[in-house]
């Protein structure tokens, strides 16, 4: 009956993480080029869980009474490769920089090895086995709290950058939360391997605890930290082309340019190049050269520079909050339109307001 009930526990626990690895590798999964760090985040999630559900299977399949080091070896094994494979997505998730996800990568490698090393070690002489255990688990923490430490620090960096370009920046603690409750899992990997009557409570919170991971990386909006590094171009420079429009189609769109810029057409949320063109009556490629050719600039830091010096009107003229501000010309998230602002006048709106309240004082 206790090794059915036990069997039974490893199965559920099976299911739960076949359904976890389905949904973060299947579910909202956008195909643009700029998410390419966001899909590898779920891709290294999702093997992560494959990972766990092929070791639940296992321990479903064996039974229940056998070594004791090869269990542990297995457990502390099995369990710092996914710690490893959920910190690593973790830096993919946030867009760390490309040398410190390539060094994380390939600083995991080691120990891993090296831990798979040991346990053959310990099974091929037995009398090693007290000696090599403890050193397992010295590997496993440690690592585990270094790869802590690493990705900590990297959220940290994307954190002040938010601060130092936002007045309200994307809420993505929940991203820190996850962090230390992987830590603490990690190390109670081990406190319940020697105190079993804490298992009941780990075998609970870890499932528990997964589930949220997968809720709210599928439910995260990626643009909340790409339109902050480089989505949509905050922080694209013109890039001027060589072939230009001809004269008479110069001559033809200034003045209506000039018109729907004197109608603050601009102001519209979620106008494309396309949407601009056919308003000018004229195709995108057209709009695209003539701006790159005649005004040295690119279409989005155009317009948008266009929203923000009218802005700054309303910010000194009108009490309307930051976000509303945005809404009004155009630029509705109000982390993408401070982002913007700062861009184009050197401040976030906020310091801007501030400093023409205090002039007027």
């Amino acid at each position: 009956m206790q090794i059915g009930l036990y069997h039974m526990f490893n199965f559920g626990f099976a299911l739960i993480y076949a359904i976890l690895g389905i949904l973060i590798l299947t579910v909202h999964i956008p195909k643009e080029t700029q998410f390419i760090g966001y899909r590898k985040s779920r891709h290294t999630l999702g093997v992560g869980f494959v990972l766990m559900f092929a070791y639940c299977i296992f321990r479903t399949l064996i039974e229940q009474e056998h070594n004791l080091f090869l269990d542990f070896w297995i457990l502390t094994t099995v369990s710092l490769l996914f710690s490893w494979l959920n910190h690593t997505a973790f830096l993919f998730l946030i867009k760390s920089e490309h040398k410190i996800r390539q060094h994380f990568i390939a600083d995991g490698v080691a120990p891993l090895v090296l831990m798979i090393l040991m346990g053959v070690l310990g099974i091929l002489y037995p009398k090693t086995q007290d000696w090599v255990t403890y050193l397992l688990g010295a590997i496993f923490l440690v690592k585990c709290g270094w790869m802590f430490y690493t990705c900590d620090r990297e959220w940290r960096k994307v954190s002040r950058d938010l601060e130092d370009n936002y007045d309200t920046s994307p809420e993505i603690g929940w991203m820190r939360q996850l962090l230390w409750i992987t830590l603490v899992l990690s190390v109670f990997t081990l406190i319940a391997w020697y105190i079993p009557t804490l298992q009941i409570f780990y075998a609970i919170v870890g499932p528990v605890t997964h589930i949220f991971m997968v809720l709210k990386v599928v439910n995260y909006s990626p643009k909340k930290i790409c339109e902050m590094r480089n989505l949509d171009g905050p922080s694209q420079s013109a890039t001027p082309i060589s072939t230009t429009v001809s004269k008479s189609i110069a001559a033809m769109l200034e003045p209506k340019i000039e018109k729907w810029v004197e109608e603050k057409r601009y102001c519209e949320a979620n106008l494309s190049i396309k949407d601009v063109a056919m308003a000018l009556g004229t195709n995108h490629s057209y709009l695209s050269k003539f701006l790159n050719s005649h005004l040295n600039i690119s279409f989005q830091v155009w317009l948008n520079t266009l929203r923000i010096e009218e802005s700054k009107c309303i910010l000194a003229t009108e009490s309307l909050s930051i976000e509303e501000v945005g809404a009004k010309v155009g630029i509705p998230q109000s982390y993408n339109f401070s982002r913007w602002f700062k861009i184009v006048t050197g401040e976030t709106p906020l310091k801007y307001r501030q400093h023409i309240n205090k002039a007027r004082a």
